[in-house]
């Protein structure tokens, strides 16, 4: 990871964002918090469990994305492997065209796997990003940023789902006017709160046996887990699962 961070000039650290499984080799994914002028970007890298060499995630094209939204099942961890038609017509294995001059044409993007994996970890980031209350603010320039002077939730503030938000720009109405309300607004107004997430059991909430820490536990991303040190500024979070999303979770909980 410290000569992926070199080659791209990255003035952090990479985080590891998680795992997800494959039928032939498993996914290991990473990031870096990319600040901006509004809301923090996550850029990611990801690798295989036998090609530890680090990749920057594809872009989505609007094509390439509806593609991934309708492709279903377990990934194979072959990360060029293509998928849909384009799987058909490699199989094909047509010649190579070639244009005016007589020189081969470069070959057309095709829909594989990475393009896919690009799209479910946006997703379940989407989805299950999360962080404690006050652990980032909005300064008067409108950027938010990590908050210096945070240092945890109390025990009890850390049982209470209330107290942790989606970490992504705010989709609530309540949300995005706060974001856009001119001066300074109270810390994490501006996120929306998970305990507003629909079925209302969609995420666990449980102390660890030590009871030092919190653990939030995502029902429809069955695999991602959030950890909240009490009394500190430690947090984070993983996804360690099959990038399948749980669709009866609503009969379940």
């Amino acid at each position: 990871m410290l000569k992926r961070q070199r080659e791209e000039k990255l003035p952090g650290p990479l985080q590891l964002w998680g795992k997800i499984f494959g039928e032939v080799n498993d996914y290991i994914v990473v990031f870096y918090l990319v600040a901006t002028t509004s809301f923090p970007q996550r850029q990611y890298f990801y690798c295989t469990t036998t090609n530890p060499t680090l990749k920057a995630m594809p872009p989505l094209s609007p094509e390439f994305l509806d593609k991934a939204k309708a492709t279903e099942g377990r990934f194979s961890g072959e990360p060029d492997r293509p998928l849909g038609e384009e799987a058909a017509a490699d199989e094909e294995e047509e010649a190579p065209e070639e244009d005016e001059e007589g020189g081969e044409k470069p070959k057309k993007e095709v829909f594989a796997e990475h393009h896919r994996l690009a799209y479910v970890v946006s997703r379940i980031d989407h989805d299950v990003a999360v962080v404690p209350r006050g652990a980032f603010v909005l300064d008067a320039l409108h950027r938010v940023l990590p908050a210096r002077s945070f240092d945890g939730l109390s025990y009890e503030a850390a049982g209470m789902k209330r107290n942790y938000f989606h970490f992504r720009m705010p989709e609530s109405p309540k949300a995005i006017a706060t974001m856009a309300k001119e001066g300074l607004v109270r810390s994490t107004d501006f996120l929306d709160p998970i305990a507003a997430d629909k079925p209302d059991e969609i995420w666990s909430l449980v102390y660890d046996e030590s009871k030092t820490m919190a653990l939030l536990q995502s029902h429809y991303w069955p695999g991602y887990t959030f950890y909240h040190e009490m009394d500190s500024g430690n947090y984070g979070g993983a996804y360690i699962g099959y990038g399948i999303e749980n669709k009866d979770v609503a009969f379940m909980v």
